[in-house]
C-alpha cells in the first residue's frame, strides 16, 4: 500500500469495520504510516495487550459501559494490529482470524448448529470441551486439555482455569461439601508444617484448595480477592482515620484495641 491511499473518514458518520481496517493499514503503511506502529511486532505487543486486558476487566467490574466500550476497542486494536503485522509478514490476515474463529464457534456448538441439544449452560460447556478434546485427538498430539491454559497467566487465574477444565472433564467431588473438607485438611497440614520449603508447598496447597472451592461454587477467585482487597483497604483506612483523631499510631495500639477498631470499621461499611 502506498501513501496515495484515501484518508480515513473522520466525520461524524459512524465508522464501519472496513473503515477500521483501512485505518490500520494506513498506520502500517511503510511510506506514510506511524513510526511506532511500524516498529511493532508480535513480541512487542505482549505487555500492552496484558495491560489493556486488565483495563477491560476493571471496566467490566466498574459497570461503566462507556469505559467498557473504550477498553474493548483497545483490545480490538491489538487484534487488528496483530493481524496487520501478520499480513505484512505474509503469514496470515484478519480474514484468516475471522474465518478460524467462525469455524471454531460453529464446530464447538453442535447443540446450536448441529443435532445435539443443551438444556443448561453446563451441558453447553460440556459440548465445547468435548469438541476441543476431539480436535486435540484429531491432531494426534496427545496433549492434555490443561495444556491450552497459558502458563504465563497469573497463578491465581491459572489455577482457576485449570481446575475448571479438570472439573468439566469429570474430576470432581461426588459430595460438594467434600471440597470444604479438603480446604480444612490443607489448612491443618499448613499449621503442622515446619519452616522452609514444605511450609511454602503447604501454603500453595491451601490456595489451590480454596480456588477449587471457588470453582465448585462458581466464584471467580480473582473477583473475590479483588472484593476482599477493596474491603481491606476501606477498613484499614477507616482505622487510620480513627487513629489520627486519637493522636496515636497503629504500632502503639494494643492488639485487643486493634481488633476492636477493625470490628468498628467492618460495622461502618
Amino acid at each position: 500500500m502506498t501513501s496515495s491511499a484515501s484518508t480515513p473518514d473522520t466525520s461524524n458518520e459512524r465508522a464501519s469495520f472496513d473503515d477500521l481496517l483501512e485505518t490500520m493499514r494506513r498506520l502500517r503503511d511503510p511510506e506514510a504510516g506511524c513510526p511506532w506502529d511500524l516498529e511493532q511486532d508480535h513480541r512487542s505487543m505482549r505487555e500492552t495487550l496484558l495491560e489493556e486486558t486488565y483495563e477491560a476487566i476493571e471496566a467490566l467490574a466498574s459497570g461503566d459501559t462507556a469505559a467498557l466500550t473504550e477498553e474493548l476497542g483497545d483490545l480490538l486494536l491489538h487484534v487488528l494490529l496483530g493481524s496487520q503485522i501478520g499480513a505484512d509478514d505474509g503469514t496470515f490476515t484478519i480474514a484468516d482470524v475471522v474465518d478460524q474463529l467462525n469455524r471454531k464457534l460453529v464446530r464447538r456448538h453442535p447443540h446450536v448448529f448441529g443435532e445435539e441439544r443443551a438444556r443448561t449452560a453446563t451441558e453447553g460447556i460440556g459440548h465445547w470441551e468435548r469438541m476441543k478434546a476431539e480436535e486435540r485427538a484429531s491432531k494426534g498430539d496427545g496433549k492434555s486439555m490443561l495444556d491450552g491454559v497459558p502458563k504465563a497467566m497469573p497463578a491465581l487465574a491459572y489455577a482457576y482455569s485449570t481446575l475448571g477444565r479438570a472439573r468439566r472433564a469429570g474430576f470432581d467431588w461426588d459430595d460438594p461439601d467434600h471440597i470444604f473438607d479438603k480446604v480444612a485438611e490443607e489448612l491443618r497440614e499448613l499449621a503442622a508444617a515446619g519452616p522452609g520449603q514444605r511450609t511454602e508447598e503447604e501454603f500453595g496447597d491451601v490456595l489451590l484448595a480454596a480456588v477449587g472451592a471457588g470453582v465448585r461454587m462458581g466464584i471467580s477467585p480473582e473477583q473475590a480477592l479483588q472484593g476482599a482487597n477493596a474491603r481491606f483497604y476501606g477498613r484499614f483506612t477507616h482505622m487510620e482515620a480513627a487513629l489520627r483523631e486519637r493522636g496515636t499510631t497503629m504500632a502503639e495500639l494494643p492488639t485487643a484495641d486493634k481488633l476492636a477498631l477493625w470490628e468498628q470499621a467492618k460495622a461502618a461499611e
